[in-house]
């Protein structure tokens, strides 16, 4: 049960400001914490998505880092951390080449970024909520 104080009239906007500060702050944790456990859940998805025709360094090279942007801004991003041109190429397809000019038609697309990209566009938001409602 949430403790009771008494405060005075002229105290009132000082008590609120306290309160809002220590629910801001909670809710600062909790988003913190949200994120950084569906970015490291999505880097585990792409990591076990081993049927794009690989099991070696590219599948284990994906992680979730860490983007520093100010005192209260932080987010993560999931990227491959060696072959990033490879997770372009993959994902959008290619048109084939053999060193020359010629061309030997295109690479079909294995899009294996976009599920996992959306399922943590999706996660993200329910994660955050279901977490707040909880905060006391």
């Amino acid at each position: 049960m949430a403790s009771r104080k008494k405060i005075k009239p002229i105290d009132l906007s000082n008590a609120i400001q306290e309160i809002l500060g220590k629910y801001g702050d909670d809710v600062y944790d909790v988003l913190e914490k949200a994120v950084e456990d569906v970015s490291d859940e999505a880097a585990q998805k792409l990591r076990a998505s081993g049927g794009i025709g690989g099991t070696g360094a590219y599948i284990r090279d994906w992680i979730a880092d860490d983007v520093p942007k100010g005192r209260f801004m932080k987010s993560r991003v999931v990227h491959n951390q060696e072959h990033y041109r490879l997770a372009h190429l993959l994902e959008k397809g290619h048109v084939s080449r053999n060193g020359t000019r010629r061309t030997f038609g295109n690479v079909r697309a294995i899009p294996h970024i976009k599920p996992v990209e959306e399922w943590a566009q999706s996660e993200l938001p329910r994660k955050v909520e279901e977490a707040i409602t909880h905060i006391q």
